[in-house]
């Protein structure tokens, strides 16, 4: 979250979900930083594959930013669910995108420690 640009004294109010996909070798760590103020939003996300060798691989990552709290100018993500979408017997990684007023469903392959969006779509909005 620090590389993302969170400063220090907003670790202690960042919350996590750890996701293990045990059979696939590797945990989905979803980080989020959100403090509201008045009309402004500050946040900051980071969504990363840990390997079982300790390697990270990020997904998603939002930038430590300010933006409007009843309209926000940006793309948060939220894990979903880890299932076998395709049927191939590998784990993938389901997340939800949101932006104002649009929110849709990515599926998240990886292989070899690298990750490739394999589904995009299934988009709503208010």
């Amino acid at each position: 979250m620090l590389q993302a640009g969170l400063p220090v004294k907003a670790e202690k109010d960042v919350n996590f979900i750890i996701w293990e996909a045990a059979s696939s070798g590797w945990s989905l760590v979803w980080a989020n930083y959100e403090h509201v103020n008045g009309d402004d939003l500050t946040l900051c996300q980071v969504i990363v594959v840990i390997r079982s060798s300790g390697q990270p691989s990020i997904l998603r990552k939002v930038p430590f930013q300010k933006t409007d709290a009843d309209v926000p100018l940006v793309t948060t993500w939220f894990p979903v669910d880890i299932a076998d979408v395709d049927g191939d017997g590998q784990k993938e990684i389901i997340l939800e995108g949101e932006a104002y007023e649009n929110h849709w469903l990515e599926v998240v392959g990886m292989q070899d420690g690298s990750s490739k969006t394999i589904f995009s779509g299934l988009g709503y909005y208010l």
